[in-house]
């Protein structure tokens, strides 16, 4: 099925890199330049893996090195050569190393990206490796599930770490108003909470506090913020036979009605829509909201000092706590995100580079970049450790995961996503009043124009 339908593949990939083929050619030629030069300070006697990651810290290749110096000193023939790529223009360079086979030994490959990576048939199959590890047994059930191309029974990848989300809130503000955790629980506690604190118009050190912090439709995230609305409505976006779209469905026009409308209802300041999520928690941070939705690495932000480049110290890293996402009709959701790590097929180091993906994964590797990143380990007897067990705003994350659920892993993901982000981003507009007033009709309109879009995506990918 690959074979057949490879030339829909390529377009995909082409239309989720969000780049132009100028930019790829650019790149290609760079790849062309590495692959001619000899590694810097390599001897013939040691073996170096090419390894590309993103910004998963504020230092991501000081931060892995680091990490990587326990198995060098024990695997002294194994050097790792780490080159951070930006998130923004990764998936067009990972997508154009598979297709030109200039790619580096192991990637960090974004769990929605592996269907699309994967359907090139760049990648290694290991299946044989990753069951002689016992692999599906010890990482978390939602992370594994994103391991290969859903339907192929090969696993092309293995979970690094997880991006999970949850409700970041200021205590100070819930104090005030006399409301708790448990006044955010559901949708109808969360929107009547919205309301109680809009209503209130509590300043703070000489700022208004708005109710709830939400980026629109310049954010990376933008997909990854509706989808939990949808999911806790009862609806979804690919249908189970992965045939059709299935967004359009009553269900999952609620979830995007529900959301959406929280900035029709004044809930969401549209200036918050201007901005990207870092922008937001930024603003959460310098005491703007009183609630926004992010990932752990939130809680490292507000645990390191300013002079180091966190928000530690400041009135909000003081009076802040973390809750659940409320849940809806059909219950309660996370998106779940994070990376996975794979070796591509033209590695001539495949050996060597499985020997680094073990040690990354294993449980003292991912505990120690957990505490370096903010991000959640995929490997399930992590949370055993103090580091989650003993801290409270932590160990809501290790509850958040039981309601993790991520997006199918199919080949046809990756040009869908950008077409939901952009249709999402027009509803975003609506409530934003770039249109005028706030109408329910143009949610439906956008998602019906998805809707064919998608599906005539869905129809030539089979």
């Amino acid at each position: 099925m690959i074979e057949k339908n490879s030339k829909f593949i390529q377009v995909g990939l082409a239309l989720a890199a969000f780049s132009m083929l100028s930019g790829s050619q650019a790149f290609a030629k760079r790849l062309d330049q590495a692959a001619a030069a000899p590694a810097a300070g390599s001897a013939k006697n040691v073996k170096v893996i090419r390894m590309w990651v993103m910004p998963n810290s504020p230092r991501p290749v000081k931060d892995l090195e680091k990490l990587l110096k326990g198995f060098e000193k024990t695997h002294p023939g194994i050097k790792v050569e780490v080159t951070s790529v930006d998130w923004g223009a990764a998936l067009t360079k990972l997508t154009t190393a598979a297709i030109s086979k200039q790619a580096p030994d192991i990637a960090q490959l974004g769990t929605t990206w592996v269907g699309v990576i994967s359907a090139t048939n760049a990648l290694e199959d290991l299946t044989p490796r990753a069951k002689a590890m016992n692999a599906s047994q010890i990482f978390l059930p939602a992370s594994w599930s994103t391991a290969g191309l859903q339907g192929s029974n090969k696993v092309t990848s293995i979970p690094w770490f997880v991006d999970a989300r949850a409700l970041y809130f200021r205590t100070d503000v819930f104090r005030k108003l006399k409301l708790t955790k448990a006044d955010v629980d559901d949708w109808a506690k969360f929107e009547a909470t919205l309301k109680k604190i809009k209503d209130a118009k509590l300043v703070i050190n000489g700022v208004e506090i708005e109710p709830l912090g939400v980026p629109g439709k310049n954010d990376w995230n933008v997909l990854h913020n509706v989808a939990p609305w949808i999911w806790a409505s009862g609806g979804d976006f690919i249908s189970p036979d992965l045939k059709t779209a299935a967004f359009t469905t009553p269900a999952s026009k609620e979830g995007v009605k529900f959301f959406i409308g929280l900035a029709a209802k004044g809930y969401i300041p549209r200036s918050s829509l201007e901005l990207n999520t870092a922008q937001v928690a930024a603003k959460f941070n310098e005491g703007d909201y009183a609630m926004y939705f992010d990932t752990p690495a939130q809680i490292k932000l507000l645990e390191t000092p300013y002079e180091k480049g966190g928000a530690g110290g400041s009135l909000t890293a003081q009076n802040y706590d973390v809750a659940l996402y409320p849940k809806g009709p059909k219950g309660r959701f996370t998106f779940f995100g994070g990376s996975n790590l794979a070796i591509f097929k033209s590695s001539k180091n495949k050996d060597e580079a499985w020997q680094v993906i073990q040690y990354l994964t294993s449980k003292e590797a991912q505990l120690s970049y957990a505490e370096t990143t903010g991000f959640i380990p995929a490997r399930k007897d992590c949370f055993e450790d103090p580091y989650f067990t003993k801290d409270p705003k932590r160990k809501i994350f290790t509850e958040a995961i039981k309601y993790g659920r991520t997006y199918p892993t199919i080949s046809a993901w990756g040009p869908v996503e950008p077409i939901l982000m952009r249709h999402i981003g027009i509803i975003w507009d609506n409530a934003a009043g770039v249109y005028g007033k706030y109408s329910p009709k143009i949610v439906d309109s956008q998602l019906e124009k998805t809707r064919k879009e998608v599906n005539t995506l869905l129809k030539d990918s089979r």
